[in-house]
């Protein structure tokens, strides 16, 4: 049943097993049931079972679903993660839900952690497998250039997800925005709890 819509709340039964599959964010349509791994998507007032997630593969993170964090004065909480693997190595990007409604991408990779947040742009992006390594391209009027384009397969998730990745034959670019002989822009500190306090590059 859907709570009262301003704290965005939904809880509905598994269809696999009946346990209570709860979403805090409007945005999320996916989750995975925390008591037997079903993929579930929404479906109205119900709940339509998808297939079961593999397990997690031990990252040894030190964040975990519900932890709470603060980004430019405005508090999250990680609802949700998504572990994928690609020939560079495994990496894990958690669901972070804004208390304003909104939600970002928390990547961490080797110790290294980066925010994405949604941004509009000026004309359409092309497609991830478009993007040449070492080349460089135009976003909103600033020079970016491809650091990285790999082909990625997810390996597991858990909690709620605004969406579910295809499993397997995806590519993901990531672009840099040179500035100087600075590698990246807009160092801000992440307070994360139980976490300690991290350093993160939103790119």
């Amino acid at each position: 049943m859907a709570t009262n819509p301003t704290q965005r709340t939904y809880t509905a039964p598994c269809p696999g097993c009946g346990a209570p599959v709860e979403f805090r964010s409007a945005q999320s349509t996916h989750a995975v049931c925390g008591y037997c791994q079903s993929t579930v998507v929404r479906d109205g007032e119900t709940l339509a079972r998808l297939g079961k997630m593999a397990e997690l593969f031990d990252d040894h993170s030190p964040l975990q679903l519900m932890a709470t964090g603060r980004w430019n004065n405005k508090v999250f909480t990680l609802v949700g993660r998504l572990q994928y693997r690609s020939g560079s190595g495994t990496w894990t990007e958690w669901n972070a839900f804004f208390d304003d409604g909104s939600t970002a991408w928390l990547a961490e990779d080797n110790g290294a952690y980066v925010l994405a947040v949604p941004a509009s742009t000026q004309r359409t992006v092309p497609a991830p497998e478009q993007f040449r390594v070492g080349a460089t391209t135009a976003i909103n009027g600033k020079s970016y250039t491809v650091a990285s384009n790999e082909q990625v397969a997810l390996i597991s998730a858990q909690g709620e997800l605004p969406r579910l990745p295809v499993a397997n034959g995806v590519h993901a670019a990531r672009v840099e925005h040179l500035d100087g002989v600075h590698q990246r822009q807009d160092l801000q500190q992440l307070q994360l709890r139980p976490a300690v306090t991290l350093q993160v590059v939103r790119v």
